[in-house]
């Protein structure tokens, strides 16, 4: 009988402590713990290199004195994944997360080895009619506003700046010196260099701002004007020596230059490479088509989501998941509001408002996931590596970090189950706006 088979004999007590938490109570007998320290010793002997014996070579015991800790692992290993194995196959547990483990004691020869272990499963509801829904979706723009939009886009987006005598107004490009009273460090990098002093630079009056406090002050600046304000860097400021800083800058404004958007359809067709005007109107035609197509889709999976929670009652969620959850919606709301040392007292005094507010959203996604994650059971949708994979790479290229990086990340924090999640939820929620009758 093979060590596999024998290990099936482990005695497991499953007990119920609420709807969705179960302790596992596994107990193997001192046989069969001798016989995993055997099969963890003759897989150790089959790489050990003792003195006196060619490799491979070596009598068990002296394998076992000699790498006792990393045999007592693997057999702690061993012995607990089996366990594990046996309860998700034997009982069907459909488990979602594990709970803290409590073993008195580790795995010795010639004694029985017991653990237990608290572990949340998913909760029981009926799954909702999800094929053929019924889906009215609400009127958007039409083809002819959509397209307007998009022309008039286009012609700003590759718009001139040309130069004004006008005040300033969001959205012109002032052509600037400037100083400050920040000290630079003798080591200070070029960014931080060109942050806080140049002598020729461009200062752009839009969302997001180079510099705290820039939009508001130089809005209705004239050229040759000189203009003081103060910059409060907030605490998560891109530019580390900045950050938490406040920063009293001197701006000269040499150009102010406006966005001159493109009138004529025959410049806008030259601005884009095309042969004519009639190429340019194929291409907004195409534009349009494909981003009505696409919002319409948007809202029918909106709506799909919606009918789903909806037909469901609510049910009791897994307390430690549930926890995890509000945890990380917490924090969002966090990185959110907290900009500024000042913010961290007001965000502080309304801690009992933003936990509440984030339980509400965490239960909101949870019950969603559970909905959308029983209708992919039932229709084998699952998630490939390849699909994470790619996901993965376009969120180093939207962030700018390199791969391993970010996998780095994902792995610390554990983003992955997020990614695979988010990724199955999508491919749910497609299938089922799919089949929606209009």
């Amino acid at each position: 009988m093979s060590l596999e088979t024998s290990l099936e004999k482990v005695q497991i007590e499953v007990k119920e402590i609420d709807s969705c938490t179960r302790k596992m109570e596994a107990k193997y007998s001192a046989e069969l713990v001798d016989a995993a320290f055997r099969d963890a010793a003759k897989e150790a002997a089959k790489y050990a290199q003792l003195p006196g014996f060619r490799k491979g070579k070596a009598p068990l015991g002296l394998v076992m004195a000699k790498y006792k800790d990393y045999i007592l692992d693997d057999v702690t290993k061993m012995l607990q994944q089996n366990a594990f194995r046996r309860l998700s196959e034997d009982r069907k547990l459909d488990i979602v997360s594990f709970g803290a483990m409590n073993a008195p004691e580790k795995p010795a020869q010639g004694k029985e080895y017991a653990f237990s272990l608290d572990v949340e499963i998913a909760p029981s509801f009926q799954t909702p009619e999800y094929k053929n829904l019924a889906i009215a979706t609400e009127p958007g723009e039409t083809y002819e506003q959509h397209y307007a939009a998009q022309l008039e886009y286009v012609k700003n987006l590759y718009a001139e700046f040309l130069n004004v005598e006008d005040p300033a107004v969001q959205g012109d490009m002032l052509k600037v010196s400037y100083d400050s009273d920040f000290a630079l460090p003798e080591d200070a990098s070029a960014s931080l260099k060109r942050a806080v002093k140049a002598e020729e630079g461009w200062f752009y009056l839009n969302e997001p701002e180079q510099i705290p406090g820039l939009l508001q002050a130089m809005t209705g600046a004239v050229k040759g004007g000189e203009y003081k304000f103060t910059a409060d860097f907030p605490a998560d400021w891109r530019e580390a020596a900045l950050a938490g800083k406040k920063v009293n800058y001197t701006v000269k404004v040499a150009e102010i230059q406006r966005r001159v958007p493109i009138a004529s359809e025959e410049k806008l067709a030259e601005k884009l490479g095309m042969e004519n005007v009639e190429k340019l109107h194929e291409f907004l035609k195409n534009k349009t088509e494909n981003e009505l197509e696409q919002a319409k889709k948007q809202q029918v999976k909106a709506k799909a989501a919606e009918i789903l929670l909806g037909a469901v009652p609510d049910f009791e969620l897994p307390k430690g998941l549930l926890s995890m959850s509000t945890q990380r919606e917490f924090s969002r709301i966090a990185e959110q509001l907290v900009r500024k040392e000042e913010d961290v007292e007001a965000f502080k005094s309304d801690k009992e408002k933003h936990l509440e507010k984030a339980r509400t959203e965490a239960s909101k996604k949870l019950k969603k996931m559970f909905v959308l994650r029983k209708i992919a059971a039932a229709e084998n949708i699952t998630v490939s590596q390849e699909e994470v994979d790619l996901q993965i790479r376009h969120m180093s290229a939207y962030l700018g970090y390199k791969e391993k990086e970010v996998r780095k990340m994902l792995e610390s924090n554990g983003g992955y189950s997020e990614i695979q999640s988010d990724i199955l939820m999508d491919k749910v929620i497609d299938f089922v706006a799919s089949q929606a009758k209009a």
